[in-house]
C-alpha cells in the first residue's frame, strides 16, 4: 500500500489551489509531529490517546491522501469501538512508525 495517494493530493490541489497546498501540508505535518510527540510522552494515557488520534486521523489522513495512515487509523478506531484494547506496545510502535514514515513522505512532496 502506498503511503501517499497522489490522486487525492491532486484533487486537493485542484480544490484549494496549488498555491495553498504547501500551507495545508505544513499544517498536516505539524499535526503528525504533535501526535508523535504526545505518543512518546509517558505522562499521558497512551491507550486513550491512541484511540483519540486514530479517530481524528481517519478523516484528516483521508483528506490529504495519507492512505496507509488512514487505514491504520480506521483499524484502530474500529477496534477501540468494538472494545478491543489498544494498550500493546506493538500498536503504539506501529502508529509511531507510520506517523514518521508518512511525515517523511510528505516532506519530500513539499520539497519537490
Amino acid at each position: 500500500m502506498d503511503i501517499i495517494n497522489q490522486q487525492q493530493v491532486e484533487r486537493l490541489k485542484q480544490e484549494i489551489g496549488a498555491e495553498n497546498l504547501p500551507v495545508l501540508l505544513e499544517i498536516f505535518l505539524s499535526e503528525l509531529n504533535q501526535y508523535r510527540m504526545k505518543l512518546t510522552d509517558s505522562t499521558h494515557d497512551q491507550e486513550a490517546y491512541l484511540k483519540e488520534i486514530s479517530h481524528a486521523l481517519k478523516s484528516s489522513a483521508a483528506s490529504f491522501g495519507a492512505e496507509a495512515l488512514r487505514n491504520l487509523a480506521i483499524d484502530y478506531d474500529g477496534a477501540a469501538k468494538a472494545g478491543v484494547s489498544l494498550a500493546s506496545a506493538e500498536q503504539k510502535h506501529a502508529m509511531l512508525a507510520l506517523l514518521k514514515e508518512t511525515h517523511q513522505c510528505y516532506e519530500k512532496l513539499l520539497s519537490q
